[in-house]
């Protein structure tokens, strides 16, 4: 398989998306985030908004074995989702998404439990970005007009609920070294440097021209 694919993982504010943008730019790759809602609500037949509620949200339901049939590399469309739509349901077909998209093209998906879903991938690489909290407040107090304690509870909040959706449905640990191929502190280097840094990592790993 030649295609390959890139997971990123990042902790809000420390600009893992705008980190994942200029990657994809510089080697000639779409970069998957929440579009990835709007694909798996038209290949479903349900409302985005649907979609958009569950986002990156754990369900609340039994988990009894049923990851273990989402996250298999044999799992497709075809398989059957139960008419109330819940999390896992959601859950289920977003994985299907990023498995089918990572089959077709290369490409780097944003957040999603993606490192977990793809780590049967011939060439998957997964990285997760992190910065110091003070810089974190920053980043959003520019990126969304923000006072410093809204960002804070901001931060507070989106994490929690990232980590909570990860380690329910991954057997990996949300920000755990050991969980992704590495992991960068984008305070030291900026967001470009960070990306330029990461680039350099994979072009190597992956052995691209």
């Amino acid at each position: 398989m030649k295609n390959f694919v890139i997971s990123i993982g990042r902790e809000l504010g420390s600009g893992g998306k705008a980190i994942g943008e200029i990657m994809a730019k510089e080697l000639g790759i779409p970069v998957y985030d929440r579009r990835l809602i709007q694909m798996a609500a038209q290949e479903s037949g349900f409302d985005p908004a649907v979609f958009k509620k569950a986002d990156e949200t754990p369900s609340r339901g039994l988990m009894s074995n049923i990851f273990r049939t989402i996250a298999s590399p044999f799992a497709s469309f075809s398989s059957l989702y139960n008419n109330s739509m819940s999390g896992e349901s959601l859950f289920k077909v977003q994985a299907d998404i990023i498995r089918e998209k990572a089959e077709a093209e290369s490409c780097i998906i944003v957040g999603r439990c993606s490192d977990y879903i793809l780590r049967d991938h011939p060439r998957h690489l997964s990285i997760f970005v992190r910065a110091e909290y003070e810089d974190r407040v920053r980043f959003l107090q520019e990126r969304r007009n923000c006072s410093a304690e809204e960002a804070k509870q901001l931060i507070e909040h989106t994490d929690a609920v990232r980590s909570d959706f990860h380690n329910f449905y991954a057997e990996t640990n949300w920000g755990d070294s050991r969980s992704y191929d590495i992991c960068v502190n984008s305070s030291i280097l900026g967001i470009e440097g960070t990306a330029q840094l990461l680039l350099n990592f994979v072009r190597q790993a992956l052995q691209l021209k």
